[in-house]
C-alpha cells in the first residue's frame, strides 16, 4: 500500500498532518477528501501529498472515501496553504471551512438557483446607456483591466445611492461574456438574494447564492457545480470565498468594511484579504466597494495600491439626504405637547425627541415611510431590582441578561443562556423591578404607543429566524404595506428603498465608547450607511440623529456625510498609535474555567514572546483581561503585538509561536488572530 498525508481538522500537539495507507487499487489525488481514524473518531481529511517513507510507528488505513468523490483543486489548496500559514492557524481547519459536508453530494443534479420569497425582488438594473458618466468611466476602467490576465485591484468608492451596484453588475456581464467566472461577496446573508435577483435582471440565468444557512445538500451542490464549470456568476457570504472556481476573473467584495467579513473562530481569515491574495494569485479583477470604505483600503488607495474609482454624485442628480442632530442630554420626562402643524397633541417618549416624532408624523401625512434603526436586540439591556439592587446577570458570561419582551425572556446574547422572566427577584422576591436601558422590541412599542394608527414593522436578528420571515417583512415594507420599518444592523446598507423619505436614528452614540481602537470608525461607517436609506426616490430625505455626545467628531463627519474629513481625523490619531493602516496587529487570547491558570498563563506566554521579540521592531502591549472577561464560563485575557513592519511581526510568529505551543498549559486554550478586527 501507499502512503499518503493527511490534513484533518483536529489541532495536534507535535503536527499538522498524520500519514494513512492508501489502497492499491485507490487513484492518487491531492486534495481528495478522505475518512480517516484519528484516535477513536472518524474524521474528514484532505489528501495533501504521497509519503515516500514508512513511518516508524504502525500506520493506520484510511476509512473509506466519500462518494461521489470530492477534490479540491491545486489553485484551492495553495490559496488554503497560504491562510493557514498568515492567519497562524492549522491547514486542516482551513480545508474543512473550504469543502461542503459530504452528506450533501448525492445529488448530481444542480438545480437552479430560485428566488422564491417575493420579498427580495431587485429593482431593475440600469441599462449601460443609462449610467451617468461617473459610472461609464469607472466601468470603462474595470473593462480595461479585465482585458488585461493580470491582478488589477481597485476601490470603488461612492457616496450612498450613486450607483456603485450597477458599475460592477456591468463589469460581471462582461467577464461571463467573455466566458469567465465571476464571485460578487456581500457581508449579510440578508443581502445576498436580493443582489442574485439583480443579476438574474440583466440576463444572467448560470447563477447561484452561497452561503452557511443553505441546506447541506444545497451548498454542495453549488459547490460541485462551480468546480465543474457549471455557474457563471456566485452570490455569496464570506465562505463563498473558497468556492473551487475554474476560471475566476473578477471578484467584488460588496461593502467591504465591513466586519462580518472575518471570521470570528479559528480559521479566523478575512474574506476580502483573502479575496485580494486570491486575485493577484489567479492574475484576477479584484472591485472593493464601499461608501464607507475601511481605513486600511482607502489608505492603500491614496498610496496608489489600489486604483481609487470615485462615484461622488447619487444616480439621477439626487441630492443626499438633509442630516439634523437631535441633543438627547437633559431630555424631560413624558409629557404632552402640541403637534406639528397644530393637530392633535402627540405624548413626548422618554427615546424619541420632538424633532423626531414631528418628522414621523410628518411622514405619515405625507404617505411615505421611515426606517428607525437602533443597534440593539430586545426591549430593555438590563433587569435591575429596585428592593436589593442586584442586575440579573449571564452565570457563564461577564454580561447582564437583555429582556425581551415578545416571549418574556431574559438572554444573554454571548451564549444563549436564557430563563423566564419572573415578576419577583430572584434574589429577595421584591418585585419592583426596573427595566433598564433601551433595545429595539421598547422602541418598537413606543412608536406604537405615540403612532397607533402606524404600520410598523421589525427587522432583527429575532424575527428571521424562521425562513421567508425576513423577506415577507421586507416584501411589505416595499409595497407600501408598512409605514415604519424599525430595526438593528440589518436595515443599514444594501437595501433600496425609494418610498424612505425619513431615517431616525435612535441613539447615535450607542457603539462610540466601546473599549476598542475600531469603535469611532464604525460609528461613523453604520451611521453614514444608514443615512444612506433615505431619499433613493423622487422626494428629498431627512434624517434625524438623536446623540448624548453630538459634538464628537465621529458624529460631526457622519452627519456631514464627509468621509474625506473622518479619515483625515481618524488616521492622524491611528498614525500617532502606530494601530491600522500604520501598523499590524496580532491579537492573542488566553482562555480558561481558571482565573488563576489563563492569568499564568498569559504571563508565560508573553515571556516566551518577549524573549522572541528582543530586539525586533515588534513590541507587546499587555496582558490585559479582555473587555468582556468571561464568555461561556471561559476566562479571557490577551496580549497584542504590535509592529510598523509586517516582515518583522511575520519572523516573529514564525519564531514565537511554535515555542508557546511547546509549553505546558493545562486547561488553557491559546487563540492567534491576525488582524483582529475587534478587541472585545
Amino acid at each position: 500500500m501507499r502512503l499518503v498525508r493527511v490534513a484533518v481538522p483536529i489541532p495536534l500537539p507535535d503536527q499538522e498532518t498524520l500519514v494513512y495507507e492508501l489502497p492499491d487499487e485507490e487513484v492518487f489525488q491531492a486534495g481528495l477528501r478522505v475518512l480517516v481514524p484519528v484516535g477513536p473518531r472518524r474524521v474528514l481529511g484532505t489528501v495533501l501529498d504521497l509519503e515516500p517513507k514508512r513511518p516508524s510507528f504502525r500506520v493506520r488505513p484510511i476509512a473509506g472515501i466519500p462518494e461521489p468523490r470530492l477534490v479540491l483543486t491545486e489553485e484551492l489548496l495553495g490559496l488554503c496553504r497560504w491562510i493557514a500559514d498568515y492567519y497562524a492557524t492549522t491547514l486542516g481547519e482551513v480545508l474543512h471551512a473550504a469543502a461542503p459536508s459530504p452528506t450533501g453530494l448525492t445529488q448530481r443534479a444542480m438545480r437552479s438557483a430560485e428566488i422564491e420569497e417575493e420579498g427580495w425582488r431587485a429593482a431593475e438594473p440600469p441599462g449601460r446607456e443609462a449610467l451617468n458618466p461617473d459610472q461609464r468611466a469607472a466601468l470603462e476602467a474595470l473593462e480595461t483591466a479585465l482585458r488585461d490576465p493580470a491582478f488589477h485591484p481597485f476601490l470603488l468608492y461612492g457616496v450612498t445611492g450613486s450607483g456603485k451596484t450597477a458599475v460592477y453588475l456591468h463589469a460581471a456581464l462582461e467577464v461571463v461574456r467573455r466566458g469567465g467566472q465571476a464571485l460578487i461577496l456581500v457581508p449579510e446573508i440578508a443581502l445576498s438574494p436580493q443582489a442574485l435577483d439583480a443579476f438574474r435582471r440583466s440576463g444572467l440565468e448560470r447563477v447561484a447564492l452561497y452561503h452557511s444557512t443553505l441546506r447541506p445538500r444545497e451548498r454542495a451542490e453549488v459547490w460541485r457545480a462551480v468546480a465543474a464549470g457549471e455557474l457563471d456568476l456566485v452570490v455569496g457570504t464570506r465562505s463563498a470565498v473558497l468556492l473551487p472556481f475554474r476560471d475566476l476573473r473578477l471578484l467584488v467584495v460588496d461593502e467591504e468594511q465591513d466586519g462580518a467579513y472575518k471570521q470570528e473562530d479559528s480559521p479566523r481569515y478575512h474574506a476580502r484579504d483573502v479575496a485580494l491574495v486570491r486575485a493577484q494569485r489567479l492574475g484576477a479583477t479584484v472591485v472593493l466597494s464601499s461608501a464607507t470604505p475601511s481605513l486600511e483600503s482607502y489608505a492603500r488607495a491614496k498610496r496608489g495600491t489600489y486604483t481609487l474609482l470615485s462615484l461622488p454624485h447619487r444616480v439621477d442628480g439626487r441630492p443626499l439626504a438633509t442630516v439634523r442632530v437631535a441633543d438627547l442630554r437633559s431630555r424631560a420626562a413624558p409629557d404632552f405637547r402640541g403637534a406639528a402643524g397644530g393637530g392633535s397633541p402627540l405624548p413626548v417618549s422618554r427615546y424619541l425627541t420632538p424633532i423626531l416624532t414631528d418628522a414621523m408624523a410628518r411622514t405619515l401625512e405625507r404617505r411615505e415611510q421611515g426606517i428607525l434603526f437602533l443597534n440593539r436586540r430586545g426591549h430593555s439591556t438590563y433587569l435591575q431590582c429596585r428592593g436589593c439592587g442586584d442586575v440579573a446577570r449571564c452565570e457563564r458570561c461577564d454580561v447582564s441578561l437583555t429582556v425581551h419582551s415578545e416571549d418574556s425572556t431574559l438572554r444573554c446574547h454571548y451564549c444563549g443562556a436564557q430563563r423566564k422572566l419572573t415578576p419577583a427577584c430572584r434574589g429577595c422576591g421584591a418585585t419592583d423591578l426596573w427595566f433598564g436601558g433601551v433595545g429595539i422590541q421598547k422602541i418598537e412599542r413606543e412608536v406604537a404607543r405615540m403612532f397607533p394608527e402606524a404600520r410598523i414593522a421589525r427587522l432583527d436578528f429575532d424575527t428571521v429566524k424562521r425562513r421567508g420571515a425576513a423577506a415577507a417583512i421586507l416584501g411589505g415594507f416595499r409595497d407600501g404595506r408598512t409605514d415604519f420599518l424599525l430595526g438593528t444592523q440589518m436595515v443599514t446598507k444594501g437595501f433600496h428603498f425609494p418610498g424612505v423619505t425619513l431615517v431616525g436614528i435612535i441613539v447615535a452614540d450607542l457603539q462610540l465608547n466601546l473599549p476598542d481602537f475600531r469603535a469611532a470608525e464604525r460609528t461613523f461607517q453604520i451611521l453614514t450607511q444608514v443615512a444612506g436609506r433615505a431619499g433613493r426616490g423622487e422626494s428629498p430625505g431627512e434624517v434625524i440623529m438623536q446623540s448624548y455626545d453630538p459634538d464628537h467628531p465621529a458624529l460631526r463627519c457622519a452627519a456631514a456625510q464627509d468621509y474625506a474629513a473622518f479619515f483625515a481625523l481618524e488616521a492622524a490619531e491611528r498614525r500617532e498609535l502606530e494601530y491600522p493602516p500604520f501598523g499590524h496587529l496580532v491579537e492573542v487570547e488566553v482562555s480558561g474555567k481558571s482565573k488563576e491558570r489563563v492569568i499564568a498563563g498569559v504571563d508565560e506566554i508573553k515571556r516566551v514572546l518577549a524573549r522572541a521579540a528582543s530586539g525586533t521592531e515588534v513590541s507587546i502591549l499587555g496582558p490585559a483581561p479582555k473587555a468582556l472577561s468571561r464568555i461561556k464560563g471561559m476566562e479571557r485575557w490577551h496580549l497584542l503585538l504590535r509592529s510598523t513592519s509586517r516582515k518583522a511581526m511575520r519572523d516573529l510568529l514564525n519564531r514565537g509561536l511554535p515555542a508557546t505551543r511547546g509549553l505546558r498549559l493545562p486547561g488553557i486554550r491559546i487563540a492567534i488572530d491576525v488582524d483582529p478586527r475587534q478587541l472585545l
